[in-house]
């Protein structure tokens, strides 16, 4: 049987409780009869000293008879009187019959005879071997005639009867104190219980992590001490819980901004943990729940029999691999055991090789359209030059026109070579701007004015709309080059009709128009005309003379200066491009000029 800790509380104190007050009352019973004995006998001594003086008188009254002389003594005192001879017989009593005296036993050796016979007053208490009674004894000494010894003697029944009036008493005040002991106990054990039961009930709250729970901690007893530890404890757990909580918090928002994924796969093949990143490379809706199987997650072989191998080698296995999601990607996936056995947990870690591949296979063909572009001017010099060396020079006719080829060519291969190290400075990582306060429709004027002999020339009109100055924060040469690019461009490939430049302000941007009134871009070809060494009619460029980099520039620039440059046309009504710009430096990085 469970019993409640009130209930053990109150049993253990009742339990006490009784033990004291049983043995309390044991020892007051006895400390009663001993001190009632002591009365007696101080009464019986005064008794037998009256006795004796008195003996004398009554024993020439009874004319020398022992036996009848205790009679008479024992019935004035009410009391059993014996003489007692110097050597311990009995000569008379008042108890017992003269005939049976013979049969009384020698008092030599009771206690009470003895001292008397030494000259002292003694007392005893026992049971009487002639009559079978508890008596209280007091003997004097007599030293009258053959009398040596006085003894009265009392039966111990009205002791014994006042003993057990004493007793019931005690009885009676024990037991009232019992039961106002076991309230109080009872009361007590309910105290102690219910600080208890609050200690327990705090201790539940504070494992379920509520942070305003308290222990009291009064009265300051062992109770009150243990719930200020219960307290500190709790402060402590909170301190460390908001420790890992923050490290936790940290982690996983480094996880969750890391571009590569990352996974934590049991022994089981199941999902510990997985991070963002890898839900996005794998082309997923959602993250999957812990103890999902990774196969099911993932879906990818490849992927999975990596797991294994590590697994069952116990090293790390790294390995490239496709993954066929709604973008295709070049995945470099890492596996490492987390331990020396076999049932260890695994890391995973998936880098996305897909820009890396972008930008390979960009590198690959920017060298192959470079060398293409420079293959061609350089075998047109080459071929006039042995043309001439070959007896053009003798030629007076054509060697003329082969020189200005060449001119042509290396013209053409100087703009090239210029076009392809200014890109090659824009794209470095360091490529800083040289930011001014400059007014962009100044800076346009000026560049269409320089631009007008040549559509003159062409049979072309360039224009400018008019408008207000247009301040903006930029870097004047770069911005130079854009506007000059998209002029060129747009007469080089306008043919009639002319070119139209205008510009302006929208919030915090600053934007210019180039508006031509060629043969337009097909929307085909649209997306990629800021791409190098695109052109949408090769043929036709290379007449022209571009390098295929222009555009390309231009992108550049514009977003270096953190703004956007995008294109609008109608094949056979013309094309619109559209720079953008912040008008102050907030989103550029700045180097002053």
């Amino acid at each position: 049987m469970n019993l409640s800790l009130r209930a053990r509380l109150f049993f253990a104190q009742a339990i006490a409780v009784i033990v004291a007050l049983a043995a309390v009352t044991l020892l007051a019973a006895q400390e009663q009869r001993a001190w009632l004995v002591e009365r007696n006998a101080e009464a019986l001594e005064r008794i037998a000293r009256i006795a004796v003086r008195d003996l004398p008188g009554e024993w020439s009254r009874t004319s020398g008879d022992a036996t009848e002389c205790a009679r008479s003594i024992g019935g004035a005192l009410g009391l059993r009187v014996t003489l007692i001879a110097e050597d311990g017989r009995v000569l008379g009593d008042s108890d017992v019959p003269r005939e049976a005296l013979d049969a009384v036993e020698n008092h030599r050796d009771r206690a009470e005879v003895a001292a008397a016979l030494a000259g002292r007053t003694g007392h005893a208490v026992r049971r009487s071997h002639t009559l079978g009674v508890e008596f209280l004894y007091v003997a004097r000494p007599a030293g009258v005639r053959e009398v040596a010894v006085l003894r009265v003697a009392e039966p111990l029944v009205e002791i014994a009867a006042l003993r057990a009036s004493l007793l019931r008493l005690s009885l009676v005040a024990a037991a009232f104190a019992l039961l106002l002991t076991l309230a109080l106990a009872f009361w007590i054990a309910g105290r102690h219980a219910a600080r208890v039961r609050e200690l327990e009930r705090v201790a539940a709250r504070v494992g379920r992590g509520e942070s305003a729970a308290r222990a009291p901690e009064r009265p300051a007893d062992e109770l009150g001490r243990l719930g200020r530890a219960l307290n500190e404890m709790a402060a402590e757990m909170r301190s460390r819980l908001e420790a890992l909580a923050r490290e936790r918090d940290e982690r996983e928002r480094i996880l969750a901004h890391l571009r590569d994924g990352v996974a934590l796969i049991d022994e089981a093949g199941r999902v510990l943990h997985v991070n963002h990143g890898l839900v996005t490379l794998l082309g997923l809706a959602l993250p999957a729940a812990p103890g999902t199987p990774f196969a099911e997650f993932a879906r990818l072989p490849e992927l999975d029999d990596l797991l294994h191998r590590a697994r069952d080698e116990g090293r790390t296995l790294e390995s490239d691999l496709r993954a066929w999601t709604p973008q295709a990607r070049l995945l470099h996936a890492t596996v490492t055991p987390l331990g020396d056995g076999g049932r260890d947990p695994l890391l995973l870690v998936v880098h996305d090789l897909t820009e890396i591949e972008a930008v390979n296979r960009m590198r690959e063909d920017f060298v192959a359209n470079v060398s293409h572009e420079l293959r061609t001017p350089l075998t047109s010099l080459r071929g006039y030059a042995e043309t001439l060396l070959e007896g053009g020079l003798d030629d007076a006719e054509h060697r003329e026109g082969f020189v200005r080829v060449m001119r042509d060519q290396a013209v053409r291969l100087e703009a090239l070579l210029e076009d392809v190290l200014a890109l090659a400075e824009l794209e470095q990582p360091g490529a800083r701007l040289r930011v001014e306060r400059i007014d962009l429709r100044a800076l346009i004027e000026r560049q269409v004015a320089g631009m007008k002999p040549r559509a003159e020339r062409a049979g072309l009109t360039l224009a400018i709309e008019p408008g207000a100055p247009l301040l903006a924060l930029a870097d004047r040469a770069r911005l130079e080059q854009v506007i000059a690019n998209l002029l060129d461009n747009a007469l080089k490939y306008t043919e009639r009709g002319g070119v139209t430049v205008a510009a302006g302000a929208a919030g915090p941007l600053a934007w210019c128009e180039v508006r031509d009134s060629g043969p337009g871009i097909p929307p085909e070809d649209q997306p990629r005309i800021f791409e190098r060494f695109y052109r949408v009619d090769k043929a036709r460029s290379r007449e022209k003379g571009g390098t295929g980099l222009g555009l390309s520039i231009v992108k550049h620039i514009v977003q270096l200066h953190g703004g956007s440059v995008s294109v609008a046309s109608v094949p056979g009504e013309g094309s619109t491009f559209r720079f953008e710009i912040p008008r102050g430096a907030e989103t550029m990085a700045v180097t002053p000029g």
